[in-house]
């Protein structure tokens, strides 16, 4: 404060001692002012040091100083957070005392004591460090380049950041479980992108399906469809997942060899974060193993039925039996009135038809094939077909229908709801026992669903439904059993009086048809069993049916009729003869072949029996086929053969017609003239 003035009266006025005062000045102003600029050089070093630190401390990884031999000379926050210790407990401490294992420490230490000897650092070393509280971290220390003079410290120092890959670790291993989990599950697993091409498909799907992986990346999974369900289902499919909800459903699909392959299967559309479907994966359940061992147990639950229906189908035969007997008895006495005859005769006709029929009704309860299904009228089948099912309904019991008049058609297999209504009426019969007035009734409707049918089954599509209730007047089902009814084996029986199968089978039966069973009460009726079944979108499937036709007149023609029946043999050969045709008759294969081979050129064609004594007529053909492979040949069966049979039978369609007894006589005779025309 003083020296400026001072100069300025010196400069003014001068003193005649300039000389010795700017001597003794000049030094002190110097020394002042480096003083005063090293203290603020001090104080900015100070502050930026200070600023470097706070950086360090806010540093997502750890950063770390030491000198050559390894002490640490600085810690930042976050090594600290990982190793549990303050910055004064770390400080002159080595990094691999933290180490968690052998392995750790010795190449910590080496790849330091590299650094310090070449200047150059080495990779990334990965290890575990272990904290004062006993937590273990995966890290990575990555050594800088090279070491340099730290000025403030007066020594070299080496700088090392240190990065916790703990959670990255965690998640790589828990990726790598999953992507084991999905490689060695049992389920059939694809993924496809929003297109629905397939990007990745699991050795699962592959053993199962025999297509390789690089068969089938890159093709859509239609690459697997079969022809066993509706094109609707999968637009249905279709529907549900690509407006974002998960699918679930039972499907039969095709291996490489063509063979089918049952499934349940779920498909889950996956989202990115703008809730777009990006992707979708479906997860599948091979049911092969299981259908087999639900079809032995519907074979059992079948053997079971049979005898309850034995005694309905005895009394209903026995009848028609009966019936047939007194036609013939009048029709004897009429023969006189030809007109009264010819009815009576027409009696006898329509009633062994009725017979026919219940036999065709009862092979198709017995017969094990329930994966053929067609569009079918539950109206007819409910009409016809229900037959079956009330012949095991005793006397004592009223049972009333109420069938809609409304035309609802259903995709399934009418042999396996033909099994639903057995076990059904079955179940009302034997919950009436003991009850006075017992009644069971069966009702078949159109059901439109409402809001509660929605929130009960929100899986089931459509508006409309086909429902079919039958209910009994017994004592009701209790509280407790209500939730175990469809439980296999689950039964309220007497030991030996049931295996509990019944109305599992009906809940399987009726899930793999794609529909629903509940359980409740009507007014009047203490019990109702309600199946709700989609409704299919076209009628039902063309079943070839034989319509009668006017017999041929081809006349004159040598035919060869073999049959081990000798009374239908006898009868066939004079309906055929009075038709114009010249036969020849063979009671077995081998006396049917010698025959044929003496006037194999006289013969026009040949009616066999398949199943017979000696030689069956399969054989026999056979036989022929080696002299004449194109005799026009017409087999009659009355049994429904094995695969072998089916298999000779459609190598030789061309030249071959099966006809199932009993069959119409006209029929018999246009098929005939058919052959012969055609050959």
């Amino acid at each position: 404060m003083i020296i400026v003035p001072l100069f300025g009266r010196i400069a003014l006025h001068g003193t005649g001692h300039e000389d010795e005062i700017f001597r003794f000045l000049v030094p002190m102003l110097v020394g002042g002012v480096a003083g005063f600029l090293i203290g603020l050089a001090k104080d900015r070093v100070q502050a930026s040091l200070m600023q470097s630190r706070s950086i360090l401390d806010a540093m997502p990884y750890g950063v770390v100083q030491c000198d050559s031999s390894g002490q640490l000379l600085f810690a930042n926050q976050k090594i600290c957070d990982i190793l549990g210790c303050s910055k004064d407990e770390l400080m002159g401490s080595h990094l691999w005392e933290f180490c968690s294992s052998d392995l750790c420490r010795s190449s910590l230490q080496a790849s330091f004591a590299q650094l310090v000897e070449s200047g150059a650092s080495t990779q990334a070393v990965p290890g575990s460090f272990s904290s004062k509280a006993g937590k273990k971290s995966k890290v990575e220390i990555h050594w800088n380049d090279q070491g340099h003079f730290d000025v403030s410290l007066g020594r070299h120092a080496y700088m090392a950041t240190i990065i916790n890959v703990t959670s990255q670790v965690h998640s790589q291993r828990l990726l790598e479980k999953l992507s084991q989990a999905v490689e060695h599950a049992d389920e059939l697993i694809m993924l496809t992108d929003r297109h629905g091409i397939i990007e990745y498909v699991n050795p699962a799907l592959e053993r199962v399906s025999g297509y390789s992986a690089q068969e089938l990346i890159g093709e859509k999974p239609s690459t697997l469809k079969s022809s066993a369900q509706d094109a609707s289902v999968y637009a249905q499919l279709w529907q549900t997942i690509i407006s974002g909800q998960t699918w679930r459903g039972t499907l039969i699909d095709r291996r490489k060899d063509g063979s089918f392959y049952p499934v349940v299967m779920s498909v889950t559309p996956i989202l990115n974060d703008q809730s777009e479907i990006v992707a979708y994966v479906s997860v599948q359940q091979d049911m092969t193993e299981r259908q087999e061992l639900e079809e032995q147990l519907l074979q059992s639950q079948k053997m079971e039925a049979l005898g309850t229906l034995v005694g309905g189908i005895a009394h209903d035969f026995n009848n028609i039996l009966a019936a047939v007997k007194g036609h013939t008895y009048l029709a004897s006495r009429e023969l006189k009135d030809l007109e009264k005859s010819a009815q009576r005769l027409k009696s006898v006709d329509s009633l062994a038809d009725q017979g026919t029929e219940m036999i065709k009704q009862l092979l198709a309860f017995a017969r094990k094939d329930l994966l053929e299904k067609r569009v079918f009228s539950l109206n007819e089948f409910m009409r016809d077909g229900y037959r079956l099912a009330k012949s095991i309904i005793p006397e004592n019991i009223v049972h009333d229908t109420d069938f809609c008049d409304d035309d609802l058609f259903v995709y399934g297999n009418s042999t396996q709801f033909q099994q639903v209504m057995m076990n059904l009426v079955n179940n009302a019969c034997d919950a009436v026992v003991g009850v006075e007035n017992p009644k069971t009734r069966c009702v078949l409707s159109r059901f439109q669903a409402d809001d509660g049918f929605r929130k009960r089954h929100p899986d089931m599509q459509g508006d409309y439904f086909a429902r079919i209730s039958v209910s009994d007047n017994g004592s009701g089902i209790k509280p407790e059993q209500a939730s175990k009814i469809f439980e296999p084996f689950f039964t309220t029986k007497g030991v030996g009086e049931g295996t509990g199968l019944g109305l599992a089978m009906v809940y399987g039966a009726v899930n793999g048809h794609g529909g629903v069973i509940e359980v409740g009460r009507e007014e009047g009726w203490s019990t109702t069993f309600y199946i709700y079944l989609p409704l299919s979108g076209r009628e039902a499937d063309d079943i070839a049916i034989e319509e009668e036709a006017p017999a041929s007149t081809v006349a004159g023609e040598l035919l060869l009729l073999v049959d081990d029946e000798a009374s239908l043999r006898h009868t066939m050969c004079e309906v055929l003869e009075s038709n114009g045709y010249r036969v020849i008759e063979a009671g077995d294969g081998e006396e049917a072949l010698q025959l044929f081979k003496s006037r194999v050129q006289d013969i026009s064609l040949i009616i066999t029996d398949i199943v017979m004594p000696k030689m069956g007529g399969i054989d026999f053909i056979k036989a022929v086929r080696v002299i004449d492979q194109k005799m026009p040949v017409i087999y009659i069966t009355g049994y429904e053969g094995g695969p072998e049979q089916r298999d000779m039978l459609a190598e030789d369609f061309k030249q071959s017609r099966v006809m199932n007894k009993p069959f119409q006589i006209s029929a018999l005779t246009v098929a005939v003239g058919e052959m012969i025309a055609a050959s």
